[in-house]
């Protein structure tokens, strides 16, 4: 009678592990067909484009990633920086956020024909920070004597579904595998005592 209890219970051991195994490829599987949930956001186009050769400044610069941007009220999250080949730094005002697109406009100022770079830091919707810079020369110099009308920044608040689905998915990945350690150690720890 005890042997057909013990029998029972590795059976039902082996079942709980075998699920638990199976439930953990599954999860894994998932992953690997949605590499899009892993992957971070990238600068996709920008205007002017990096390298680009062109007759006079733009008097604003915009740049779109593959995913929408936060914006924190009372916070500098999303910048945009203009410089020189000499170093000098050019004024940009205030960046705006419109969905996945990041802009600013020149301020006024007398701009050389040289090489400039265009630095820019972004959020996105995962909460990560994007850098990196665009390098882009003009071939005239450009005077901008007026102030442009200060932008109003907007943004578009990301659907917290998609990330706490995210979440959800990871924490229910980890849960199994801490169940399925647990019963491997307990199934390990009765098979010890015998």
């Amino acid at each position: 009678m005890c042997g057909q209890a013990e029998s029972r219970k590795e059976r039902t051991l082996n079942l709980l592990n075998k699920a638990i195994i199976t439930a953990s490829v599954l999860l894994l599987s998932v992953f690997s067909l949605f590499p899009s949930a892993q992957a971070h956001s990238d600068l996709i186009s920008s205007n002017p484009a990096a390298g680009a050769n062109l007759e006079k400044i733009p008097e604003s610069f915009s740049l779109t990633f593959n995913e929408e941007l936060i914006s924190i009220d009372g916070e500098s999250v999303n910048t945009l920086t203009l410089q020189g080949a000499d170093g000098k730094r050019y004024e940009l005002l205030a960046p705006t956020v419109v969905g996945a697109v990041l802009s600013a406009e020149l301020g006024a100022a007398e701009y050389p024909a040289e090489t400039y770079l265009l630095s820019y830091r972004a959020v996105s919707a995962d909460g990560h920070p994007i850098t990196g810079e665009i390098t882009f020369s003009i071939q005239s110099p450009t005077t901008i004597d007026f102030e442009p009308v200060v932008p109003v920044t907007t943004s578009q608040m990301p659907e917290p579904a998609t990330s706490s689905s995210i979440t959800l998915i990871y924490s229910i990945g980890g849960l199994l595998v801490v169940v399925g350690i647990l019963f491997g150690i307990k199934r390990k720890r009765g098979s010890w005592h015998k």
